[in-house]
């Protein structure tokens, strides 16, 4: 059983009205998941105040409610508990709640704009040999046998410490995960024991969060300033933000990247449109190896993950043998269509990610490049107008359509999209029903040309103002090419 005073520690509480010693079943920070016994931690959220919902909390059983607001000048019946910062608190007590699972974790944190998602199944893949490895990101969070679906990401703390005690109890070593910039502005991840984190890159996106570039960068640091000397550090050497990230280091670190001047580099790669050969160079001398995965940005990926694996004693033999049998990522440079021409569904949402995945498919493909994509609506506007250029300089022919529009006009957002094109640029249409511009697309596409379509990647919905529907890029493509082909 635990205790509400041992939960919250020395320094989490400035004033109280209740008793601190009372049973506590759970940590909720959302009023309707609270049951009987429940502490109901009230956040101060960027659009509403969890303190709204105090009476649902109660009413479904809370025994206690933490808040950086004072207790009420009217008593309740539950145990109030004012903090300095909830999301703080919140973190701790989850922590504590679940005995401090991360603490018997080896935790490999994965940050960057782009390459998460794929780079955290490829640790998985790798450590899966020499131990039962767990992962948590964007796809969900999962171990042998057991998946659990998530909204962000990186989860809520609750989320995050219920699920590190399950992959324990389920006999798990280590633990990779994707940890977001807002992740770490909001304190999810503060109470993580991490003894390895890896840069994979940085660049232009989430600007409606954090207002600026060197407040997201800084974000993403802050995971680094948190290494101690008996933990490493894997950085991208190739990105121009890795000097600034190792600059920031106090513990043990290795590169890697194409530069001649990183740790682990290739020494041979093949690109094609059956994935990448490459020997790669490496302090524990070479690995070779063969991958189904495409392009320039997934060696990249690849060698963050080979890094990461050496550095924790992984052979070269078993490296190889991973990387050979590694299934692409739903969603991520993922073949959805191979024939006359080939189509590929990505998560590319921002000016990066989108030339890092038409400058690898410019290197295999024999034909055109056809680009289908849009932009988030309600989400950093400054990209779409970059996001635009890097269309117009290395696609071929350009399909503008809807991404989720959320609360805006989708063809308000196409319209600042196309307003990016560089002038004279004419080689584009635009549609805003995505399925028809798949269509389009598809329509279009000659032998040996590749469709890259790019923004959506595994998402299965579409977020409009009034109402979410299920869309699928990988089922319209198979519709589109089913109804072509009957």
């Amino acid at each position: 059983m635990k205790y509400l005073d041992e939960l919250l520690g020395k320094h989490e509480s400035l004033a109280w009205r209740g008793d601190l010693h009372v049973p506590v079943s759970g940590i909720e920070f959302d009023s309707r998941r609270v049951g009987r016994g429940s502490c109901y931690v009230a956040i101060k959220g960027l659009q509403q105040d969890g303190v709204a919902f105090v009476g649902a909390a109660v009413a479904n059983g809370a025994s206690a409610v933490v808040s950086v607001h004072p207790p009420p000048s009217e008593p309740l019946p539950v145990t109030w508990v004012q903090v300095k910062n909830d999301r703080r608190a919140l973190s701790a007590m989850a922590s504590r709640f679940y005995d401090d699972p991360s603490r018997r974790l080896q935790v490999t944190g994965v940050t960057g704009t782009n390459g998460k998602t794929t780079t955290v199944a490829l640790i998985q893949a790798l450590l899966e040999g020499e131990a039962r490895t767990a992962a948590i990101g964007t796809l969900g969070m999962n171990f042998a046998g057991t998946v659990r679906p998530t909204k962000l990401t990186t989860p809520e703390a609750p989320e995050l410490f219920s699920f590190m005690a399950a992959a324990l109890q389920a006999g798990c070593v280590h633990l990779a995960m994707e940890v977001s910039s807002a992740s770490l502005s909001l304190h999810r991840v503060d109470d993580i024991a991490f003894s390895q984190a890896v840069f994979t890159s940085f660049s232009g996106d989430h600007l409606d969060f954090h207002g600026t570039m060197e407040n997201y960068l800084e974000a993403k640091l802050s995971l680094f300033r948190r290494l101690g000397s008996d933990h490493w550090a894997i950085v991208n050497n190739d990105d121009p933000t890795g000097t600034r990230v190792i600059r920031e280091l106090n513990c043990r670190y290795v590169t890697y990247g194409f530069s001649e001047q990183a740790d682990i580099r290739p020494l041979k790669h093949v690109f094609s449109m059956d994935g990448v050969r490459a020997v790669l160079q490496t302090p524990r001398g070479k690995v070779e190896f063969q991958s189904r995965l495409l392009g320039r940005f997934n060696l990249l990926n690849i060698m963050a993950a080979v890094s990461s694996a050496l550095v924790k004693g992984v052979s070269a033999e078993r490296i190889a043998a991973a990387l050979a049998g590694f299934v692409p990522v739903k969603g991520r440079a993922h073949v959805a269509h191979a024939g006359d021409f080939l189509v590929v569904v990505d998560y590319a949402h921002t000016d990066d990610a989108l030339e890092n995945l038409l400058r690898a498919f410019r290197e295999i493909a024999r034909g055109r490049l056809i680009l289908v994509f849009g932009a988030g609506g309600s989400r950093d506007k400054s990209k779409r107008p970059r996001m635009a250029q890097v269309a117009c300089r290395h696609a071929d022919l350009v399909v503008v359509t809807s991404d989720n529009p959320r609360q805006e006009d989708p063809q308000a957002i196409i319209a600042d999209i196309t307003a990016g094109f560089a002038p004279g640029f004419t080689a584009f249409r635009t549609e805003p029903d995505r399925r028809a511009a798949i269509a389009l697309a598809l329509g279009l596409a000659t032998a040996g040309d590749v469709v890259l379509i790019a923004g959506k990647g595994h998402e299965n919905y579409q977020i409009f103002k009034d109402r979410t529907v299920h869309f699928d890029d990988f089922e319209v493509v198979r519709e589109v090419m089913g109804e072509r082909d009957a």
